[in-house]
C-alpha cells in the first residue's frame, strides 16, 4: 500500500504539472520496449524462417557435419590436402637431377604406399612408374638404357597399364604411354578429372606452372581419402531434426510472447472484477511502459478518481446529513412556537373568515411538521441510525387499522373505498412504527396524486407463492418522467423502511392507475 500511494503521489506531481497545458503528461513508450517492436520482431523471424533459416541450417550441416571425418576413414586426407602436397613436392624439385626426382618420388612412394606414383619427362618420355600395394603394374620392363646422346636417361621401351581393385568392387586401368603424344596428354587429362583412383598431376619445378621440366602424377584410391559409406537416410535425418528444433524455438517463442500478454491482461481483467470493500477495484501493479503498462495506468487513473469521487461523496453526504438534521431541530423550535400562538388565537373571538384562515394556517402547519419529520426520518435510515424493532405482527390487522384512519379523509375527498381483506391473520416480521409509516405514506400518496380516480382498494394476491398485499388506484398513473419511486421523500422513506424491514415493494403502473404490491422477502409467508 504505501508503493501504491508513493506511485499516487509521483502521478498527482506529474498531473499537476501538465495541467498549465490542459494536457496530462503521459510518458512516451519507447519503441524498444513496445509490444509492437517484440510483435515485428516475431513476424520479421517468420518471414525469414524459411529464406534464411532453411540454407543457414543446410550450410551449418555441410561445414560441420560433412567435413567431420577421422583419420580412420580418410587417411591420406582430402584431395584439397593431396593437390596442394603434390604441388609443393614438385616445386621443391625445381632444377633436379633424374636421380634425385626418382630417389625424392620413391621416398614418397614409401610414405603413401597404397598410391601410385610415375614421372614424364620434358619429351613426353615416361622415365619412372612406381606400382602401389593397391595397383597391379602389367606389361612392364625393365628399363633399357638407350642413349641418342650423351648423358640422356634411358626411358621405358614399351607401355605400362596400372590395375586397380577398388573398395567398391569395381576395376579400374591407368595406360600410361611409354612416349606421350598431345593426344595421348589430352585424353589423359579428361579422363583424370573425375576418375577414381584420384590423379593429382604437378609440373615439375612450377606445380602448376610448365617450367620444361616434364610432370610427375600421383594416383590415390578415393576409398583412402574420403569416407564412401551412404549416410543419405541419416544426414536427412540430422537434418530434420535441426530444422524440427529451430521451428519449435520459433513456436515456443510465439506462445510464450502471447502467453504473457494474455496473462498481463487476465491479470488486469482479474482487477476490474474484483472490488474492494468499498465498491471500487484495486489499483495494479505496472509492470513494464508498453502498451498494455499505459492501459494499466489508465486503469489506476480511473480507480483512483472514482476513489476522489467517493470519498467527496461521501463527505458531502455527511455534510447534508448533518444540515438536515440541524435544520430539522432548528424548524422545530419555530414550529412549536407557532402552534402556542395559533392554539391561543382559537380562544379568541374571530370573524368566520378568521376562522377559516387559521384553519388554513394550522393545515400547512401541520404540513410542515409532517416534512420535517420526513427530513427527520429520511436522514436518521440513510445514516444507519433509525432503530427498528422487527416482531411478528399481523399485517393485514394493522392494514386495516391505518386504513380505517384514513377513511374520514378519503370520505371528505369523496373517495370510493373498496377493502377486501382475508380473515385469516398474515404474519410478517415488521416494525409496527415503521410498517404504519409506510402505510401512511402510500394511502397520502394516492390522495394527493390519484385524487381524480377518487377509488382506492385495499385487498391480497398471490405473487410467486407469497401472499401480497396489494393498494390500487384510478389515478393517471405515474408519469414516465417521475420513475417508478415517485417524487418526494414520502415514496423514499417507504422504500427505505421496507429494506430495512425485510420486505418487498412492486409497483405497477398505466392508465388505469398504479397498482403497489407489499409481500414480505422470505421464502414462504406465515399464514395463521
Amino acid at each position: 500500500m504505501i508503493r501504491w500511494y508513493r506511485e499516487r503521489k509521483a502521478r498527482k506531481s506529474e498531473q499537476n504539472r501538465g495541467s498549465e497545458t490542459g494536457q496530462p503528461i503521459r510518458p512516451k513508450i519507447k519503441f524498444g520496449r513496445s509490444l509492437m517492436s517484440r510483435y515485428m520482431l516475431l513476424i520479421l523471424a517468420a518471414f525469414l524462417f524459411v529464406p534464411v533459416v532453411v540454407p543457414m541450417v543446410a550450410t551449418v550441416f555441410i561445414v560441420v557435419i560433412n567435413n567431420v571425418s577421422s583419420s580412420e576413414e580418410a587417411p591420406y586426407g582430402n584431395a584439397d590436402q593431396i593437390t596442394e602436397l603434390w604441388a609443393i613436392e614438385s616445386k621443391k624439385l625445381d632444377g633436379a637431377s633424374d636421380q634425385i626426382i626418382d630417389k625424392r618420388m620413391k621416398e614418397l612412394q614409401e610414405k603413401y604406399p597404397k598410391s601410385a606414383m610415375y614421372r614424364v619427362d620434358a619429351a613426353g618420355r615416361t622415365k619412372l612408374v612406381l606400382g602401389g600395394e593397391e595397383a597391379e603394374v602389367l606389361k612392364s620392363k625393365s628399363l633399357h638404357p638407350s642413349v641418342t646422346a650423351e648423358g640422356e636417361p634411358a626411358s621405358l621401351d614399351s607401355d605400362v597399364i596400372l590395375k586397380w581393385s577398388l573398395a567398391t568392387g569395381k576395376k579400374s586401368e591407368t595406360r600410361i604411354p611409354a612416349i606421350w603424344t598431345p593426344n595421348d596428354t589430352v585424353q589423359f587429362m579428361k579422363e583424370a578429372l573425375y576418375r577414381d583412383p584420384l590423379t593429382v598431376v604437378s609440373f615439375i619445378g612450377g606445380g602448376n606452372a610448365n617450367k620444361g621440366q616434364g610432370f610427375m602424377v600421383i594416383e590415390v584410391p578415393r576409398e583412402l581419402i574420403q569416407n564412401l559409406t551412404n549416410n543419405g537416410l541419416l544426414e536427412f535425418v540430422y537434418f530434420g531434426v535441426v530444422m524440427l528444433i529451430v521451428f519449435v524455438i520459433f513456436i515456443v517463442m510465439s506462445v510464450l510472447f502471447f502467453a504473457k500478454i494474455r496473462k498481463r491482461l487476465i491479470h488486469l481483467q482479474s482487477a476490474m472484477v474484483t472490488p474492494s470493500k468499498e465498491g471500487i477495484p484495486l489499483p495494479v501493479d505496472i509492470k513494464r511502459s508498453d502498451e498494455i503498462g499505459h492501459l494499466e495506468e489508465s486503469f489506476n487513473q480511473m480507480v483512483h478518481q472514482l476513489t476522489d469521487s467517493l470519498q467527496r461523496e461521501r463527505e458531502e453526504e455527511q455534510l447534508r446529513k448533518r444540515l438536515v438534521a440541524g435544520l430539522s431541530h432548528d424548524l422545530r423550535t419555530p414550529l412549536t412556537v407557532i402552534r402556542g400562538h395559533m392554539h391561543a388565537l382559537n380562544k379568541e373571538n374571530l370573524s368566520d373568515q378568521g376562522v377559516r384562515a387559521l384553519s388554513r394556517m394550522e393545515g400547512k402547519i401541520q404540513d410542515l411538521g409532517e416534512l420535517i419529520d420526513n427530513l427527520l426520518t429520511y436522514n436518521l435510515l440513510t445514516s444507519g441510525r433509525y432503530t427498528l424493532k422487527l416482531e411478528q405482527k399481523d399485517a393485514l390487522r394493522m392494514i386495516r387499522e391505518a386504513a380505517a384512519s384514513w377513511y374520514p379523509v378519503w370520505e371528505k375527498e369523496e373517495f370510493e373505498i373498496d377493502i377486501d381483506l382475508p380473515e385469516t391473520p398474515l404474519i410478517w416480521d415488521v416494525d409496527a412504527q415503521g410498517l404504519r409509516r409506510v402505510l401512511d405514506n402510500l394511502f397520502q400518496n394516492v390522495v394527493r396524486h390519484a385524487a381524480s380516480g377518487k377509488y382506492i382498494r385495499i385487498s391480497t394476491e398471490q405473487i410467486q407463492g407469497r401472499t401480497a398485499v396489494v393498494i390500487a388506484d384510478r389515478g393517471p398513473g405515474i408519469q414516465p418522467d417521475s420513475g417508478t419511486k415517485g417524487t418526494g421523500l414520502g415514496l423514499s422513506i417507504v422504500d427505505l423502511l421496507i429494506r430495512e424491514m425485510g420486505l418487498r415493494k412492486r409497483v405497477d403502473s398505466s392508465d388505469a392507475g398504479v397498482r403497489t404490491y407489499l409481500y414480505s422477502g422470505k421464502e414462504i409467508d406465515r399464514e395463521v
